[in-house]
């Protein structure tokens, strides 16, 4: 099967960080990929990272952020060194934002936007992957009978138009064992903590799937962007 890009279907998304590349190695298409983790554990920033990956593997990205706006997506991108810019210009990137201040969340809320969501993504054509950052606020107001509807839509996305979909979530959204479904039906799974080491907090990336059971530690920095640590100052 042939990406919307022209890509075989058999691609892969890499990360384009030389360490997490080396790690983790790159992510097949299409996945369903699940990245979720406590507050501050670093969600965003590996959904940013392989949302710069996308692009510059040659896939169409459609970023959509109920955390920050337009703005911030790109202007935050730009400070960790990932210059997506010129993709936002010709098209490559789309950035719609459901961060809206004067927003109340609710049962009705959050079920439309679900609906809308996905309704959305079956009809775009031009995108090739799709990033939710974050969906905790939409799960967090709807009942199982919509969350799992949402799941079975998602899941047909991927399979059926072969379209990528990266999620990030916190692990408080939902109940554990809407989380076990949540977690069965995704292809890619990465899980992130905080860890304090010595005087200084670190960010942990356990890939649960991919490379079952493999464990890395980084930290963010704003010159480089994501910087993996080795293991014995991880450690330490």
């Amino acid at each position: 099967m042939w990406g919307l890009s022209g890509l075989a279907g058999d691609a892969v998304i890499r990360s384009f960080n030389p360490e997490l590349d080396r790690k983790v190695g790159g992510i097949p298409t299409p996945p369903l990929c699940l990245i979720e983790g406590a507050n501050d554990s670093g969600k965003s920033v590996i959904a940013m990272q392989y949302c710069y990956g996308a692009l510059r593997s040659g896939f169409t990205v459609y970023y959509i952020t109920t955390k920050t706006s337009l703005k911030g997506i790109i202007y935050g991108m730009s400070n960790l060194s990932w210059d997506v810019k010129p993709y936002f210009i010709n098209g490559s990137l789309k950035i719609s934002e459901l961060h809206v201040k004067t927003l109340e969340w609710a049962d009705n809320i959050s079920s439309i936007l679900l609906n809308v969501i996905t309704s959305f993504m079956k009809q775009e054509k031009k995108h090739d992957v799709f990033i939710l950052d974050s969906l905790t606020y939409l799960l967090t107001h709807a009942d199982t009978r919509e969350i799992l509807n949402f799941l079975t839509r998602i899941r047909n996305v991927v399979d059926e138009d072969g379209k990528t979909v990266i999620i990030t979530i916190h692990q408080y959204a939902v109940d554990q064992d809407m989380f076990l479904r949540l977690r069965s039906i995704s292809d890619a799974h990465l899980v992130l903590s905080v860890k304090e080491v010595g005087e200084k907090l670190v960010r942990v990336l356990q890939v649960m799937k991919l490379k079952g059971g493999l464990t890395l530690s980084f930290e963010v920095d704003q010159a480089f962007g994501i910087k993996v640590l080795p293991f014995s100052q991880a450690k330490a």
